[in-house]
């Protein structure tokens, strides 16, 4: 179980920094009610700590002397966290400050009577070789007491969030208030269940609720960015942001993968030699990722053959050395993800077209001088003939301008190869990519000159 400890250990921390990004990226006004959230985060962290550090104990003298210490922590910890979250999702109403107020002195009031008097809560730790547990004692009444508080504590801060969502003319924002809202009622569902009711009987579990606390207050704190509820103005908290998010990915994977593991090995955790592997093989996955993208672009642009893949072929024309660009691969390209028998480029005279395509010199001569278009990039065919484009398969021939505007050649269509007739959207979308071309092949020709 040593494993998932590093995991409550890890959620715990990535928290307290979500917190301190929080706090830094909020403006003036809104800094000191963020104070309630870093709150929250410091009791989660000291919860979600004592308990992984607890469950980790052995018998040794030194496991003995530091184990009432983190039993205060787990306690105490959580008091601190959950009247936080209430302050911060309530203290901006009049009853917020007054509950918020009455919980805190209650709080306290427990927090005082546990570190005075640790018997009225247990009446034995028992230590062992990674098998801490708590022997809970029912008959002072504490217990009932600190059950009671949380059982009145979580429904506050889930009202209060019920009010602040319908009472919230921002969309984005009520739907981060929401997300939080949902993810409060389960994870304080499976806090109620792990470590309210079980731990009298059974203590091993207590970590499910720090768990689960500590990844919903991650998913706040992402939908916070994510509905743009604050601002991240330096660089720094944009950097500390990034490193929460792709932890926090890392740590819903990996207990994913413990579960999983759990569940078909039917051990308590992965050996490290596992764990080693997965690490080698996200890094190796990562690595992996462009190369994975654009194959992946590279067949839907190519099995999508009743529509043009308009942002892939933007995207490869864009990054293409227009210096050193052979527009008869350029040809061969386009006619394959435009899907066109074949598309030429008629540049000063000079034909540029894949080699499997042959359109005779008297066809190139008149298509040179063919009159520019009034409106639009289409060049009217008439003067070529019926019988000259039915043999060349020529369906449509687009003017080729530069950013001025200047005619600079022009751009062949063979037949299309996926449809009959061509509808207006395949027609906008060929003209962007006529335009750009355009552009490309000036740049290109600049270059050189």
């Amino acid at each position: 179980m040593y494993f998932i400890y590093i995991l409550v250990i890890a959620v715990a921390i990535l928290t307290i920094l979500a917190a301190i990004a929080l706090v830094f990226g909020s403006s003036k006004s809104e800094k000191a009610h963020s104070l309630w959230f870093l709150s929250a985060a410091i009791g989660e962290v000291i919860w979600a700590v004592s308990i992984a550090v607890f469950l980790s104990l052995g018998s040794g003298d030194f496991d003995k002397s530091i184990a009432p210490s983190l039993v205060n922590g787990i306690y105490i910890g959580a008091i601190l966290m959950d009247v936080s979250i209430l302050g911060y999702v309530s203290w901006r109403y009049k009853l917020g400050k007054i509950l918020t107020s009455i919980f805190l002195i209650a709080g306290i009031g427990l927090a005082t009577i546990l570190v005075y008097d640790p018997s009225v809560l247990y009446s034995e730790i028992v230590l062992g070789n990674g098998t801490a547990s708590l022997s809970i004692d029912m008959s002072k009444g504490f217990y009932y007491a600190y059950e009671v508080y949380f059982c009145l504590l979580i429904p506050a801060f889930c009202g209060f969030l019920i009010y602040k969502i319908g009472h919230t003319t921002r969309k984005k924002a009520k739907k981060g208030y929401l997300f939080f809202l949902i993810g409060l009622a389960v994870a304080g569902l499976l806090s109620g269940i792990f470590d309210l009711l079980m731990p009298p009987f059974r203590y091993d579990l207590i970590w499910i609720g720090p768990l689960a606390i500590g990844l919903i207050i991650l998913g706040f704190y992402f939908s916070i960015l994510k509905f743009k509820m604050v601002n991240l103005n330096s660089a720094w908290l944009k950097i500390l942001s990034s490193v929460v998010l792709l932890n926090s990915a890392f740590i819903i994977y990996f207990l994913i993968f413990h579960l999983i593991f759990s569940a078909l090995f039917k051990v308590n955790s992965p050996s490290f030699q596992v764990i080693l592997l997965n690490f080698i093989m996200i890094a190796v996955v990562l690595a992996l990722v462009p190369a994975f993208s654009e194959i992946a672009n590279l067949v839907k642009s190519l099995i999508l053959t009743k529509q043009i893949d308009l942002p892939y072929i933007v995207k490869k024309l864009s990054v293409a050395d227009h210096k050193k660009l052979d527009l008869k691969d350029v040809s061969g390209f386009l006619a394959e993800h435009m899907h066109f028998s074949y598309v030429a480029f008629l540049v000063k005279g000079k034909l540029f077209v894949a080699d499997d395509c042959n359109i005779p010199s008297d066809i190139i001569a008149k298509i040179s001088k063919l009159p520019a278009p009034t409106h639009g990039a289409w060049l009217n065919l008439n003067s070529i003939g019926n019988e000259a484009l039915k043999d060349t398969d020529i369906t449509r021939i687009a003017i080729l301008t530069g950013a001025n505007g200047e005619m600079i050649g022009q751009m062949i269509f063979g037949k299309p190869t996926s449809k009959t007739v061509l509808e207006h959207r395949d027609l906008v979308e060929i003209q962007t990519i006529v335009s750009l071309m355009g552009i490309i092949i000036e740049d290109g020709g600049r270059s050189k000159s």
